[in-house]
């Protein structure tokens, strides 16, 4: 990365002094701009984020365990960004140093700015994996995703961004199943559909989303019997929304889905569609919401509160709901510049199992994030 860096500063040196034109006439101003011309205009950007937290876990009704993390954190950053007339891209790395390489891909694509909209091609946040209303900061800025927070992560796709706030994007569908068939090829015939309308104003916002996605499974063997091809349907749909009361402010989503596991959503507890003892696919019922209160206080200074709730149940009889949930208390503290901590306390639910019986599983936790962008 360092040599990359310094490879593209001697690029730009060289443009800069080899600038055609009289050199007692060019100023440093038109030197910086005939090499934006050239290459383009770079900026470059990191955030270091450091998790410091006391864990309190119930395994079940008889285990327990106590932990602390002290540690970076997996979504910590660096990237760049790229303009040139109506083109634009960004490559953002992740740097987490319990991963496998301790370096990975978090964002990278490129955009079409064609006057009405953009078209964005490659890996970016999917519309339904760019609507951030908490800020919940344990687990590496959790944000309650997958607590009540619909999440879709960052996926390879072909986005329309409109001006108008809607979006539109085809995404790679990964079938992400755990389909427990016996046998049977799955077979991926279309990507996964999104869309998302965003309307907003100082003194309020408002979303409305949903997705489709479905993939078939050839073969569905169950007890050696082969009850041929099934396939495998998943949708989402939500809205959500904010109000800007200042200094105060709330906001407020509440989905469904459909096999919502299938479909790559964040959904705590979910385990996506499953086949019958007749090869037939029994679909899972999700359900989704999460509401974040809060106030700003002088200098920048925030303390917010944020409730999530899901439950995912079998479409079949005798199925119990499988719930679980979240809640919070935190602020956040400016220290300097874009230097701040956020100390937060909050616990994690699992409520009750598919049996409809309580798990006697939670996580009761207390530290705070450190974070600086550079």
């Amino acid at each position: 990365m360092q040599k990359f860096w310094a490879y593209m500063l001697t690029i730009g040196l060289v443009f800069v002094l080899s600038a055609p034109a009289p050199a007692a006439d060019k100023s440093i101003e038109e030197r910086v701009k005939a090499l934006e011309d050239t290459i383009g205009s770079w900026t470059i950007y990191g955030s270091a984020r450091y998790q410091t937290f006391y864990n309190d876990k119930n395994i079940d009704a008889d285990t327990d365990d106590k932990d602390l993390r002290w540690d970076s954190a997996a979504n910590a950053r660096l990237g760049g960004k790229m303009v040139k007339g109506k083109i634009s891209g960004v490559y953002e790395l992740g740097l987490d140093d319990d991963a496998e390489t301790g370096v990975y891909t978090r964002l990278i694509y490129g955009a079409y700015d064609f006057g009405a909209g953009t078209l964005v091609i490659g890996q970016d946040y999917t519309p339904l994996g760019s609507m951030f209303y908490s800020n919940q900061v344990v687990l590496d800025d959790n944000d309650l995703l997958g607590w009540g927070a619909m999440y879709g992560s960052r996926v390879p796709q072909i986005k329309l961004q409109l001006k108008n706030g809607l979006e539109v994007a085809f995404v790679e569908n990964k079938s992400s199943s755990i389909l427990d068939a016996a046998g049977g090829d799955v077979d991926v015939l279309m990507p996964k559909l999104e869309v998302r309308y965003n309307l907003s104003s100082d003194l309020f916002f408002a979303d409305v989303f949903g997705g489709y996605s479905s993939f078939k499974v050839e073969d569905v063997t169950i007890g050696e019997i082969n009850y041929g091809d099934e396939t495998v349907s998943s949708w989402a749909i939500g809205v959500g929304g904010g109000l800007n009361l200042d200094p105060a402010f709330v906001r407020a989503q509440v989905y469904m889905a459909q096999n919502a596991a299938d479909a790559g959503l964040s959904h705590t507890d979910a385990s996506g569609a499953k086949f019958d003892t007749q090869g037939s696919v029994v679909d899972e019922d999700n359900f989704g919401a999460h509401i974040v209160v809060g106030t700003k206080l002088v200098d920048k200074y925030t303390v917010e509160a944020g409730f999530g709730y899901v439950s995912s149940e079998y479409d079949e009889s005798g199925s119990d709901k499988n719930t679980a949930m979240s809640y919070y208390l935190n602020a956040t503290i400016p220290v300097y510049g874009s230097f701040f901590v956020v100390p937060e306390v909050g616990v994690f639910d699992y409520a009750d199992g598919a049996d409809g019986e309580d798990e006697d599983k939670d996580t009761t936790y207390f530290g705070a994030k450190w974070q600086i962008n550079f």
